[in-house]
């Protein structure tokens, strides 16, 4: 993984410049009023919204789509699939991919002229024909429950190859929550299909869609996200080294600086008032060896000193 460009990181790659530019058009519809009601927006204003919230829908459906061709492409790549394991995956991914581009074409060919698409007072006066919309609606719900099924098969399936493999358990489990993440995007696709009813309401379509703009973001970036927190494990053991180097280092200054203090105040303690006369009086070898050894035992060190212990002797008057 390191320092190796894959094919995955380049779908990613694209994932992340699509939806950006999805944002950057959502921001350009919301200068012009999107996200406010419809009738406290001029006329043209609307308009403006309109189209560039179609046009980022457009890329909107895009982003969290190459997304889970990135995942598809991580997973061939960590965990070398047989050949019946690569056609299911790449073969679900592919499918999400094509169903995306119906629904890119269904939505831009729902009026003709397509201005109408957010041009509504040429519905209103003849000059343009538009299909139901509960047809994108249900295309688009379809794509979004399809969608949210891929992001859980692609989050069970790491977990189902790595309990076979042969590694402890505390790994497999890591390493299947890591590559499981794209649960979460799969919860966040089923949030979002309950917001594609908003496209109903023709009356206010400057507000309506709003949730639904919003969750798909979501989805799209959650799925990147999820697609690249495994690639950072090697990012993340380096980390955790360095700490644990940290740790283990100011572990061993303590007993050692300790050491150095009790050690000093030995030999201050064992010097006493020196007189004419003088009488040592050695200790026993096992006596200093348990003073000591009692001191220092927490911090596993061993240590013997010979100590000589001086004093004066007081005649009685």
């Amino acid at each position: 993984m390191l320092r190796n460009f894959g094919f995955d990181d380049w779908l990613i790659g694209a994932s992340m410049i699509f939806g950006l530019i999805f944002v950057v058009t959502t921001t350009v519809s919301v200068i012009y009023g999107y996200g406010q009601h419809k009738m406290n927006l001029e006329p043209r204003s609307a308009e403006l919204a309109l189209m560039w919230n179609m046009i980022s829908f457009i890329f909107g459906i895009i982003s969290f789509a190459i997304p889970k061709l990135a995942v598809a492409a991580l997973l061939h790549r960590l965990l070398n699939p047989n050949l019946t394991q690569r056609i299911i995956v790449w073969g679900l991914v592919s499918l999400v991919a094509v169903i995306a581009i119906v629904n890119i074409l269904i939505y831009v060919t729902m009026c003709d002229p397509q201005q109408a698409l957010w041009k509504s007072s040429m519905v209103l006066s003849g000059e343009a024909k538009c299909r139901d919309i509960w047809i994108l609606i249900n295309y688009a719900t379809f794509n979004g429950a399809f969608s949210a099924f891929v992001d859980l098969f692609l989050a069970i399936y790491p977990g189902v190859v790595l309990f076979k493999l042969q590694m402890s358990l505390r790994k497999k489990i890591a390493l299947t929550a890591a590559l499981g993440l794209g649960a979460i995007a799969a919860a966040t696709a089923v949030v979002k299909c309950a917001q594609i009813k908003g496209l109903a309401d023709q009356t206010d379509p400057t507000f309506s869609t709003v949730s639904l703009v919003v969750w798909t973001n979501v989805e799209a970036n959650v799925v990147v996200i999820a697609a690249c927190i495994p690639t950072l494990q090697p990012m993340l053991e380096l980390i955790l080294s360095k700490l644990k180097l940290v740790s283990t280092s100011k572990g061993h200054s303590k007993p050692s600086s300790y050491a150095q203090h009790k050690v000093y105040d030995n030999q201050l303690s064992s010097r006493a008032h020196v007189s004419k006369n003088e009488r040592t009086t050695p200790l026993r070898k096992k006596e200093s060896q348990e003073s000591i050894l009692n001191d220092l035992e927490q911090y596993q060190i061993r240590r013997t000193d010979e100590v000589h212990v001086e004093y004066e002797m007081q005649r009685p008057k």
